[in-house]
């Protein structure tokens, strides 16, 4: 993700590395456990795409690592993103936040990880439904799990309904921790 300003200065958050299912992102962590070559090729990838699409606000770069080497562009999202949902709580300075500092012409923020984020989605499961969400209670029994859901009103399998968010020490374990808070939550029938 690399946000641009009006006035042309470009500022990549850390690589986050994603994992989808059936082209549907379940989860990110950020900054991503890669190489710090590979991680400063892929921002400054980000960058030169900014620059040269004379993009004005937040953009998601999706890259694949190619064997022997190299990064190869799969998909721009000229926007904020899902895979950028982390940065609520693991950067000084949130995608959203970003994004409107960048097109009203503000000073970019800081994108400085406060430690290592993961992020799950919470999908929805089974039939078109009322949204009722059970668990929550439970999912944040971790002080350190933030849910967000989005407001939805209708609930249906694998429909983006909201993520679990927790920053830990490393990946493994905030991944783990992310997990179990979304394992506790239920879409009620």
């Amino acid at each position: 993700m690399c946000a641009r300003g009006r006035d042309g200065r470009t500022l990549a958050f850390p690589v986050s590395r994603n994992v989808h299912d059936a082209g549907i992102l379940v989860e990110t962590v950020a900054p991503a456990p890669i190489h710090p070559l590979v991680a400063n090729d892929a921002r400054e990838l980000a960058g030169v795409i900014a620059r040269g699409l004379d993009l004005v606000g937040v953009m998601t770069v999706e890259l694949f690592a190619v064997r022997g080497g190299g990064l190869m562009v799969n998909e721009l999202a000229p926007r904020v993103h899902n895979s950028g949902h982390w940065t609520i709580e693991g950067a000084a300075t949130s995608q959203f936040e970003q994004h409107l500092r960048a097109i009203l012409g503000l000073p970019l923020g800081s994108v400085e990880p406060h430690g290592v984020a993961a992020m799950v989605n919470l999908l929805g499961t089974g039939p078109d439904r009322p949204a009722r969400l059970s668990g929550v209670e439970l999912a944040l029994a971790d002080p350190g799990a933030h849910v967000h859901v989005y407001g939805k009103r209708r609930v249906f399998e694998r429909r983006k309904m909201g993520h679990v968010t927790v920053v830990g020490r490393d990946a493994d374990e905030a991944l783990d921790r992310a997990r179990r808070a979304r394992a506790a939550l239920r879409w009620e029938d």
